[in-house]
């Protein structure tokens, strides 16, 4: 991944998302389709990293799983995708950094008027 995502993925980590998840997250959205060994291999996360982040990722809605039976006996293949377009995640991001500042405002608000109320320096 592009040194350049650092803030965005530091913001990812900010509202909660895990640090696997949001790489992973980021790799989906870059890639589209994508199976886990794909993911595992191309950042070196293993297995249980890429299911706990896909399990996380997918309780806020963003991803999406795609069962693939195989041809022989054996496990189905799990395909990956965005389950809303990246944008729409970018916006949900904005509005609860937007919360989040009038949150702040409002707590400042109310220390200010404290401050004002009392009688110290």
């Amino acid at each position: 991944m592009d040194g350049q995502l650092g803030s965005g993925l530091d913001l990812l980590v900010r509202i909660g998302v895990s640090k696997v998840g949001a790489r992973v997250l980021v790799f989906i959205a870059e890639r589209g389709r994508v199976r886990s060994v794909e993911i595992e291999d191309s950042l070196s996360i293993g297995q249980s990293g890429v299911s706990s982040a896909i399990r996380e990722l997918t309780g806020r809605g963003w991803i999406r799983t795609e069962i693939i039976p195989t041809q022989t006996k054996g496990r189905p293949r799990h395909i990956y995708q965005l389950s809303i377009p990246f944008s729409s995640i970018v916006d949900e991001i904005e509005r609860l950094g937007d919360a989040e500042i009038d949150s702040i405002k409002e707590g400042t608000e109310d220390l200010r008027r404290i401050a004002s109320a009392c009688p110290c320096f």
